[in-house]
């Protein structure tokens, strides 16, 4: 048997003296050079102190590591604590993140190159694009702010394996918040006259309005007619319960529109629209297709008032202060060209300023945390099989996104058009 002592407990004897009424006897006993002093730290308490920074830390890497874990674990605790405990949990989180990156943070800027895929990267120097034939380019921008900024900021790239006749896919970066180098805005541009924009309901998300006419397949899928020509996909809006925002796919009407949200539009040739519902509803009769968010992030190439001051909520839930991975979509003036602009670290502000700079008059916000926002691109493999892959280093995607295994989110993809 183990000696007592030995595990920081009373003996036998000065338990006796306690008995015995010895209390000064029992307490000689208990500190006596016999025993351990009994404020020394006991492993087994010190493991159970350090247990939730365990918890945390493990949280953190999981939700890095585990495209899954993320909105799994989210929903899980919205089911147990409510909705408005794990958004204030989510954005303590993520304030905690930035305060630590801001003080131990390098501050030197990376470049488009730094952040890309090894797998883009080999497919750039295997199908290089000579500038001379490609028939659309984005105008260069200047950076925002050069203290923040990478020589690639601003400086448009074309993505090899969407080539068609004229490159229709476009690449940039840039960096904009003053205050943070690592906050990053990926931007690609697509030429409209070259890709057509598809809207695509996931399996369970949106969810589909009590009293919702019509039938709509909800694969969570590409089609599979579409999947000869795809070249891009791109994360989609909200879960219902963040905003409750409308959708309609193929003409059928998922959930009901709202006057005052931002919505991304399409009739059946494929031209786009972003802007108020209020404003677009004279023409709705001419959509087949349309998936809404909260307020405009920018119309007309005007700020949103509530984001002049980044003092309004910002993704339904998320405060627009809150500096998370973010996405959004925009139009140019003449919308001609789509946007579609992914960050890692950014304001609601942030995200739209950058999307304004490199050229969006009209900017919706779409999904926003860390699982979800991501621009995937597709190619070949030797066998010839259709296969995914990230458009930036740091935002995971399966071989398989939005091909084989149902998306329960909504998203959106590009085809060439035919």
């Amino acid at each position: 048997m183990r000696d007592r002592s030995s595990l920081g407990l009373p003996t036998f004897t000065s338990l006796g003296a306690a008995v015995t009424g010895g209390f000064a006897d029992a307490l000689v006993s208990w500190t006596s050079p016999s025993a351990p002093p009994r404020c020394r730290p006991r492993p087994f308490w010190l493991g159970l102190a350090m247990l939730p920074a365990v918890a945390v830390a493990g949280i953190w890497v999981g939700i890095r590591v585990f495209p899954w874990f993320g909105p799994l674990l989210a929903d899980t605790l919205r089911a147990t604590l409510g909705s408005e405990t794990v958004t204030a949990l989510e954005e303590m989180s993520a304030d905690v993140e930035d305060r630590v990156r801001l003080a131990v943070g390098s501050t030197e800027a990376r470049g488009l190159s730094d952040s890309t895929p090894e797998e883009l990267t080999v497919l750039t120097q295997v199908v290089p694009v000579e500038p001379a034939i490609t028939a659309f380019r984005p105008s260069d921008v200047e950076p925002m702010f050069v203290a923040v900024s990478s020589v690639e900021d601003g400086k448009w790239q074309p993505v090899p394996v969407a080539l068609s006749a004229g490159a229709p896919l476009h690449r940039t970066i840039i960096h904009p918040d003053p205050e943070r180098a690592y906050a990053e805005l990926f931007v690609f541009a697509l030429d409209l006259s070259q890709v057509k924009l598809h809207f695509a309901a996931g399996s369970i998300e949106p969810k589909r309005a009590p009293g919702a006419q019509g039938t709509l397949e909800r694969s969570g899928r590409i089609r599979e007619d579409d999947a000869a020509n795809v070249i891009a996909a791109f994360n989609g809006g909200f879960k219902s319960e963040h905003g409750h925002f409308g959708m309609m796919v193929d003409g059928v009407e998922i959930a009901p529109p709202k006057a005052t949200s931002c919505t991304i539009a399409a009739d059946a040739e494929g031209s786009l629209r972003i802007g108020t519902w209020s404003e677009l509803a004279p023409q709705a009769s001419s959509f087949t297709a349309w998936r809404q968010t909260p307020a405009c992030m920018a119309e007309g190439g005007k700020l949103h008032p509530g984001l002049r001051d980044d003092s309004t909520n910002w993704g339904a839930t998320i405060d627009g202060k809150t500096v998370i991975r973010r996405s959004a979509m925009g139009l140019d003036r003449e919308r001609k060209t789509l946007y579609v602009g992914i960050s890692n670290s950014t304001t609601a502000r942030a995200l739209a300023t950058g999307m304004m700079h490199v050229g969006a008059a009209d900017v919706a916000q779409l999904d926003v945390n860390y699982s979800y926002p991501k621009f995937v691109l597709y190619t070949r493999d030797g066998a010839g099989e259709l296969a995914a892959m990230t458009a930036v280093k740091g935002f995971d995607v399966d071989r398989d996104a939005y091909l084989e295994r149902p998306s329960p989110r909504d998203f959106f993809y590009v085809t060439a058009r035919r």
